[in-house]
């Protein structure tokens, strides 16, 4: 028997229950539910040779043998189910764009499709593939929403043959599990700088990673000659030459770039070796490619700003800005006009100083690196270095509209937060303008509210760091932004990080403010969420006992901040499996209601709003016992007050109808659960966006809901998706991107395929021991999983081996009688039954149905199906009557609490029609 398991934040605020079992799952979360029509439509819908490609390198040379390797690793055939993949790593600057793009281009008519990805950042993948579906469906597209697209795409994907991805430039290759997981039928082409951690993602395979060298001499020679032999008449030029490139480490760009120049000014190789300085004896080494490129640009920078010095300082400038890419008319900005913005561009161009993406400038990141590297050797003592100060006047005359500079165009913002956060991450981490790093925190704030906490992480850390410098460490700002930049760190799945910040803020504001301060008691609460965050629930607890009462001294018993810190502790209570302690404190609070709600430090309606919250948390704490009656009454009642006081679309309301929706689920209401799930998630797509965090967790409660009810079809199309969207928009390590690849294994078990579901689990536990380590809660539940798989794949003792770690590590670390510990105690006795170890089974069983009785009472649907679990014992003791007995008793408790359609009463119908089968066979009694 499963019992899912639930978490409680309290915070005065809404708790978002995550129906996404992350349990141990034993004999037994961007979605997106596509019509019937759509899924027809991407599996009929043909690619008919569809191509999008960046424009080939009409000088590529060399590179054949690496051209057969990638064809010979991408065609050859595989042992398992995984996926056709190949990792092209090597240095910056080496060539590994071109190799994918030549290759690309050079077998395009042996694929149906071929699509470019840029996958330097999260969300290009989203993009890319909403980019398929609009191509391949343009009439659906339409009128499909983003995710809706990418869904489409997906299925396309998983239904056809006869496709390359190429991905290029990833910087981690985390991003790439979920599409590698799930696209088997097609060929996976990446380029990475990287050349470690791909053996996870199964690219580790002879053949499937591609180490890319420099050129070797004789190919960078002539790769140098193409550029020189048509007016490079002189004596021994091409011997020449091929000094040249020797001394270029044979380096693809800066042997591209030394070329230009060549053309350009029609320059003698001998003359440029002149110009360059370069002596064998000094030429740079191999592993070092921004050295190589520093001696290519400076002659070549010199010859730039001779022929338009307006190109020379818009290069600069774009240094500071996006490598992925800047806006053409941004680039405008940085001109004294748009004619010498063309002009600039047309020079940089022609000395391969700059590429075009689509309608994007883009220079290559050694270039920048090597621009910014001599910008700030140079810089004047108390100035900014070159281009800094252009690129950030740029940016910040795009977002302010002409003459309101107080006024911010949100919209500007929100299309240039690339550029805004290439500034932050570039910071020189000094005295910079306020306005810039006012602008880091109002697009730090802009992202986190859309949901894209990751890529608001450096810009909350540029922004902490400039207010630190400009502020001191004790000044107020400074501990509002550090207490931000920890936030952003529990967000993306960093909560060590975030503890190593929260620990000295508060030992700084109790120092300057002392314990009852508002900014001290905050700081109190966040160190809290990171110590649970962390796994460390006690110590939660007592840092939530000792806000509340500084709170309470400080402030008063009545004073909302006391009352939101009790309801955060409750919530620590629950989360321990204490819901005892948690109602309690629950009831005594709304006890208080009316002192709270006479408070004068708060606008009434907020005081009200924080009631009704406090109604939410306290419905959860009774579903958790089982009192589902109760809890959705109090859900009901909650949710009439929030829709009349903040609006249906406020996230307070939609959390709240959410949590009924689970509620439903959890008593056996199916129907009305996906009823709500499918409303919840089309208002919070439209209010809060279809990436939001709290979207993606409507469509991983809808996800599971389908494999609750058997849909395991749709479920593993729906968790792939969330897995994807969850990857490009919080992290591959973010705690909700590492439930939906534990729900995504799940799903492959329930659809009877745990060979698929195993190394699922395996991944999952490897991510969660390098975020979490080996003794947060998460992690043990990993380590759970990873049994029930072997548990299900019939390897019985390997199983109950797993089981006995794991619930010695619970019992350790979270107490016997955890919710958590009692659940493992309940597989392991499932394990030992299955293995034949009939006396072990029976007394763990009797143990866990003693201690769920006790904790959650006799009719709690976890309690009965401990009762069914040992009835399963008695059953394979030969005690057929106690076993038909059992079932009885179980299946009765379960009709009444869940109704006889939920699936565990389905299961235990089952399971007592069995036995009464076998204990009334002819034959059987004696």
């Amino acid at each position: 028997m499963t019992s899912s398991v639930h978490h409680f934040h309290g915070a005065g605020q809404i708790s978002n229950i995550n129906s996404s079992n992350d349990g141990v799952m034993v004999t037994q979360t961007t979605t997106v539910v596509l019509p019937a029509e759509a899924l027809r439509s991407a599996a009929d819908t043909p690619a008919g040779g569809l191509v999008h490609l960046l424009r080939p390198n009409a000088r590529f040379t060399g590179r054949q043998r690496e051209l057969a390797a990638l064809r010979e690793a991408l065609t050859a055939e595989r042992p398992g189910p995984g996926a056709a993949a190949v990792v092209v790593h090597g240095l910056g600057g080496v060539g590994k764009s071109t190799l994918a793009l030549q290759y690309a281009q050079s077998f395009r008519t042996a694929y149906d499709l071929v699509w470019w990805i840029d996958a330097s950042s999260p969300g290009g993948v989203e993009e890319a593939l909403t980019g398929i579906a609009r191509r391949l469906s343009p009439a659906w597209a339409g009128t499909a929403r983003p995710p809706e697209l990418a869904a489409w795409a997906l299925a396309w994907l998983q239904h056809h043959t006869g496709w390359l991805l190429v991905y290029d430039d990833v910087e981690d290759p985390a991003l790439l599990e979920p599409f590698l997981g799930s696209l088997t039928r097609g060929h996976h082409l990446v380029t990475t700088r990287l050349a470690d951690d791909w053996d996870t993602l199964g690219a580790a395979s002879d053949g499937a990673l591609l180490a890319l060298d420099v050129l070797p001499h004789e190919q960078a020679t002539e790769l140098l000659w193409s550029w020189v032999a048509e007016w490079d008449g002189s004596d021994g030029s091409h011997w020449k030459a091929g000094q040249l490139a020797r001394e270029l480490g044979g380096l693809p760009l800066a042997l591209e770039q030394a070329g230009a120049y060549l053309r350009r000014t029609r320059t003698t190789v001998a003359g440029y070796r002149r110009r360059l300085g370069l002596r064998p004896s000094g030429a740079p080494t191999r592993r070092d490619p921004q050295r190589t490129v520093a001696r290519v640009w400076q002659v070549t920078l010199a010859a730039v700003a001779g022929d338009d010095p307006v190109a020379a300082d818009v290069l600069h400038a774009l240094a500071w800005l996006d490598a992925d890419g800047c806006p053409r008319d941004l680039v405008s900005r940085l001109a004294p006009d748009e004619l010498a913005a063309d002009d600039a561009l047309g020079v940089l161009h022609a000395y391969s100083m700059i590429g075009y993406a689509w309608r994007d400038v883009r220079v290559h990141r050694l270039v920048q690196g090597a621009l910014r590297a001599e910008a700030l050797a140079a810089r004047p003592p108390g100035g900014a270095p070159r281009g800094r100060r252009e690129a950030e006047r740029a940016v910040l005359a795009a977002v302010h509209p002409a003459g309101r500079e107080q006024e911010r165009d949100t919209a500007e913002l929100t299309r240039l937060a690339g550029q805004v956060r290439a500034l932050a991450a570039t910071d020189p981490g000094d005295d910079s303008d306020p306005a810039v790093f006012t602008l880091y925190a109002a697009t730090a704030l802009l992202l986190e509210a859309e949901g894209q906490s990751v890529r608001a992480l450096p810009l909350y850390e540029a922004y902490d760091a400039q207010i630190r410098h400009g502020f001191g460490p004790d000044h107020e700002f400074a501990l509002v932004a550090g207490s931000a930049l920890a936030r952003v760190h529990l967000a993306t799945g960093r909560p060590e990080q975030a503890l190593g910040l929260l620990e000295p803020l508060l030992e700084r504001s109790l120092r300057v403010h002392g314990p009852g301060h508002l900014t001290t008691l905050n700081l109190r609460s966040s160190l809290a969420d990171a110590h649970q965050a962390c796994g460390r629930a006690e110590r939660a607890v007592e840092e939530y006992e000792r806000a509340a009462a500084d709170s309470r001294d400080a402030l008063g018993p009545d004073h909302p901040r006391t009352f939101s810190l009790l309801s955060d502790l409750a919530g620590a209570h629950g989360s321990l499996g204490r819901a005892d302690q948690a109602i309690a404190i629950y009831e005594g609070l709304l006890g208080r209601e009316a002192a709270v709600t006479g408070d004068e430090h708060l606008p009434p309606g907020m005081l009200r709003i924080n009631a009704l919250r406090l109604r939410n948390n306290l419905a959860g704490a009774y579903e958790n016992v089982g009192r589902y009656r109760r809890a959705v009454a109090l859900y009901q009642e909650a949710l009439a007050g929030l829709e009349e006081l903040c609006g249906p679309e406020h996230p307070d309301t939609l959390s709240c109808l959410s949590n009924l929706g689970y509620a439903h689920e959890s008593a056996g209401d199916l129907e009305p659960a996906g009823r709500i799930y499918r409303d919840v998630l089309a208002r919070r797509a439209a209010a809060l966006g279809e990436e939001h965090p709290d979207t993606l967790l409507s469509r991983s409660n809808l996800a599971y809901l389908c494999l609750t009810t058997g849909d395991v079809g749709t479920g593993l199309d729906l968790c792939r998706t969330v897995l994807a969207q969850r990857t490009g928009v919080l992290g591959p390590q973010s705690p909700d991107t590492l439930v939906s690849l534990s729900m995504l294994a799940s799903a492959h078990a329930a659809a009877g395929e745990p060979e698929l579901a195993l190394p699922l689990f395996e991944q999952t536990l490897r991510l969660r021991l390098e975020v979490l380590g080996p003794d947060h809660p998460d992690t043990l539940r990993s380590r759970g999983n990873l049994a029930a798989v072997h548990h299900r794949l019939g390897d019985h003792r390997r199983a109950v081996l797993r089981f006995e770690e794991v619930l010695a590590a619970q019992e350790r670390l979270l107490g016997p009688e955890s919710r958590d510990t009692v659940l493992s105690r309940n597989n392991l006795a499932s394990a030992c039954r299955a293995a034949g170890d009939l006396e072990r089974a029976r007394s763990l069983i009797t143990t866990v149905l003693e201690q769920r009785t006790r904790l959650l009472g006799p009719d709690h649907p976890d309690t009965l199906g401990s009762r069914a679990t040992l009835a399963r014992v008695d059953e394979a003791s030969g005690d057929l009557d106690r076993a038909v007995e059992g079932y009885r008793a179980a299946l009765a408790g379960l009709t009444g609490a869940v109704g006889p359609d939920h699936p565990t009463a389905a299961l235990v119908a089952d399971l007592l029609a069995a036995a009464l089968r076998t204990r009334d066979a002819p034959g059987t009694r004696p």
